[in-house]
């Protein structure tokens, strides 16, 4: 097979998000030297991003829906991670957690499974659902009320969330990416989660397998090895692959 066949061939695969150097040397039975010379003309011609053990494919901007379309979408997929987010939250646990879609299903999850939580949120929805929990403490971090995401925004959300300490803090972003990092669209929004990084011991990136390889207006943050990154069964195999290979922690 000529190079140029060979690399129209791993552009294909990493349409899907990303794949390793060791399945590329076994899939075209060639040497690591002529994958790599592969993926060093690949990323200088713009195509690719080369990384420790493998590449992702330069990651497409998502597109950036109402609240409301955002929660008609990905429904299985946000209630498998939520499911699976939930099952990391013990009795007692102190979590802060950030607003979205994806916080709906999450919430409705934390009510039916834990038990004596300390919640705190700028999220009006997640507010409204954990606060009918009668052992459940919730403290809504106020301030500008954001009404096309149902949250609270601004200075005084930012400097109640300065004032706290949470155990486990979990995150929503739009858009997750080796490359790009940790992203998401509402200039209003991504200063909070940032700040609710930072007030956490643990991390936790919940995002469904759409968002993988996806970039968004906004940086919050790396993508870090420290974090842990719930998604959906439906990720890619050969991007799971290179990401638990890079030493991600993936659920």
């Amino acid at each position: 097979m000529l190079a140029n066949e060979r690399q129209n061939k791993i552009l294909e695969l990493l349409s899907r998000g990303g794949v390793t150097t060791a399945s590329l040397v076994e899939t075209f039975n060639v040497s690591v030297e002529t994958i790599r010379r592969d993926l060093l003309t690949m990323e200088r011609a713009g195509l690719i991003t080369r990384v420790h053990g493998g590449a992702v494919r330069h990651g497409s901007m998502k597109s950036y829906p109402t609240l409301s379309e955002r929660n008609r979408t990905h429904e299985e997929q946000k209630r498998e991670l939520a499911e699976k987010a939930a099952a990391l939250v013990c009795v007692g646990d102190i979590i802060g957690v950030d607003g979205g879609s994806t916080a709906v299903f999450f919430a409705e999850e934390l009510s039916r499974r834990v038990s004596r939580l300390t919640v705190i949120t700028y999220s009006l929805d997640v507010f409204n659902i954990l606060s009918r929990i009668s052992d459940f403490k919730v403290i809504l971090c106020g301030g500008t009320y954001m009404p096309e995401e149902n949250s609270f925004a601004g200075h005084m959300t930012i400097e109640a969330l300065s004032n706290i300490h949470v155990q486990k803090g979990f995150i929503f972003p739009s858009a997750v990416s080796m490359e790009n990092g940790i992203a998401d669209f509402s200039e209003d929004i991504c200063p909070l989660q940032a700040r609710l990084i930072r007030s956490s011991d643990e991390v936790f990136i919940l995002a469904d397998s759409s968002k993988f390889e996806k970039n968004a207006l906004i940086r919050i943050d790396d993508m870090r090895k420290t974090y842990t990154y719930v998604t959906d069964s439906s990720l890619d195999e050969s991007l799971k692959e290179l990401l638990l290979s890079l030493e991600y922690k993936i659920v």
